[in-house]
């Protein structure tokens, strides 16, 4: 069900920015869009109708916390898209979106919301003309079910910031957030 809600989501949002932003150039446009269909604006979309509570999850994955789970949050509601438009058609699902994507939508267009550190930081460092950027495994801790990774991110020999998440992509994002805080490479 997620597979197809994250279609309908992203053909409704970009459908939504190609009328409202049509004078955007096709980079931008996208880059909005995957502000406004991360996981984290899923997840905090999630919260806000209270879907977690609705969930029914298994012993273990409820003893992990897995109802608070970010990436769980985000494919339930997925699933919950997927679910208004097989019930209530297209039109349904797309008011569904905008409805409760309005505040999301609406700070990305505004740029109240930056969530994607590492395609800043990239651009960042490509302007001051650092192409050797990396990001590397340092650390995997914890049980397999509940596993944490600590990424760190530089350039040549550098290091410039170092994150942990629940996943390796999570811990690059907090990776490159921290460098770009700390913008080591200026000095």
């Amino acid at each position: 069900m997620e597979f197809l809600g994250d279609s309908v989501l992203g053909i409704v949002i970009s459908d939504y920015l190609f009328n409202e932003e049509a004078n955007l150039p096709e980079g931008e446009l996208t880059k909005l869009r995957a502000n406004i269909v991360c996981e984290d604006s899923l997840s905090e979309v999630a919260n806000d109708i209270n879907l977690g509570i609705h969930m029914l999850l298994g012993r273990g994955e409820e003893a992990t916390g897995g109802r608070h789970r970010t990436s769980i949050l985000a494919d339930a509601f997925e699933a919950v898209i997927a679910a208004i438009y097989l019930d209530g058609g297209f039109e349904s699902a797309r008011q569904f979106i905008l409805h409760h994507m309005e505040n999301i939508i609406y700070d990305s267009r505004k740029g109240n919301i930056f969530r994607d550190y590492k395609t800043h930081l990239q651009e960042v460092l490509q302007g001051n003309g650092e192409n050797n950027i990396w990001y590397r495994l340092i650390e995997e801790k914890g049980p397999d079910h509940n596993k944490r990774f600590v990424m760190e991110v530089g350039i040549n020999d550098d290091v410039l910031g170092i994150g942990e998440g629940k996943s390796k992509k999570e811990a690059e994002q907090l990776a490159a957030k921290i460098a770009l805080k700390k913008k080591l490479w200026e000095k």
